[in-house]
């Protein structure tokens, strides 16, 4: 099947990376988005858990047990539960879970946006060193990458955010479909995260949004794929793994997404979809 092989040449050409990486001098972009990720990282956490403790408390208070009606209502079962000492504790883990998901989500896309011109940088630093193709620098190009790139990442994490928010819905008003629900937010995640990535090829050879979704969409498994390995580096635990994941993960994935750009490229030129792609300026 044309996802799955596609998705493990994403991920695979992310693993490449490391060699383009150290290979052609491109490791300092490693250790650009750490500073801004400690930034990110540190403030969304305690936003978040002050809003998460806000909130439990506020419920807390809203649903004492006084305003519970009495035995033969048919919430009076939950009467014991809000006397407990478990109650406000509980509510806050379900809250603080619920904002570190988001919390989650939304540093990915806002690194990658206050990231756009590094990373699109990364990617036509990548093609030149790998196919000696020249992309002359441009105070006023640069601008409209950093504008569009913000507005690819921006409109694909609100699309994200949407399907997050009918998911739990549904999965409120029918548990079971959690077990549907979850793989497919995982890798719809991946996708608009890929897709981003993605883009930075698609401004460089002047493709229209349209023809970007267009580009993109044809090859949903290479962006999975890339999301995936994205994410991956962005979910290691604990400090250590932070550090590296915020290191490796953004590099590995902006050259991983060129690396399968310029794959794709040969595949669809060879076979004479030459319309499909631009033509870069030679240098």
């Amino acid at each position: 099947m044309k996802f799955f092989s596609d998705f493990f040449k994403g991920i695979g050409n992310c693993f490449s990376a490391f060699g383009v990486l150290f290979g052609k001098n491109l490791w300092p972009y490693m250790f650009i988005p750490l500073i801004m990720w400690v930034l990110l990282w540190v403030g969304s956490i305690y936003f978040s858990f002050l809003a998460a403790d806000g909130i439990s408390e506020w419920l807390k208070s809203k649903m004492s047990a006084e305003s519970i009606p009495e035995a033969g209502h048919w919430l009076s079962w939950i009467k014991p539960f809000l006397v407990s000492k478990w109650f406000g504790w509980l509510i806050a883990i379900i809250f603080k879970i619920i904002f570190w998901f988001v919390s989650g989500t939304f540093v990915k896309y806002f690194l990658l946006m206050i990231m756009s011109p590094v990373f699109a940088l990364l990617s036509e630093h990548t093609e030149e060193k790998l196919t000696g193709n020249k992309f002359p620098f441009s105070w006023t190009q640069l601008l409209k990458d950093i504008v569009r790139g913000i507005a690819i990442s921006l409109r694909n994490m609100l699309l994200e955010y949407t399907f997050i928010f009918f998911g739990f819905i549904l999965c409120i008003a029918f548990p079971p479909l959690a077990l549907v629900i979850t793989p497919f937010l995982l890798f719809l995640g991946w996708y608009y995260v890929g897709f981003t990535l993605m883009d930075y090829n698609m401004e460089r050879h002047k493709f229209s949004v349209s023809e970007s979704t267009s580009f993109i969409r044809r090859n949903k498994g290479y962006a999975c794929g890339i999301g995936l390995v994205y994410s991956f580096f962005l979910a290691l635990p604990f400090l250590p793994g932070s550090i590296l994941g915020i290191m490796f993960g953004p590099a590995t994935a902006v050259v991983g997404s060129t690396l399968s750009f310029l794959e794709i490229r040969k595949a669809e030129v060879g076979a004479g979809n030459v319309n499909t792609i631009k033509t870069p300026v030679q240098g």
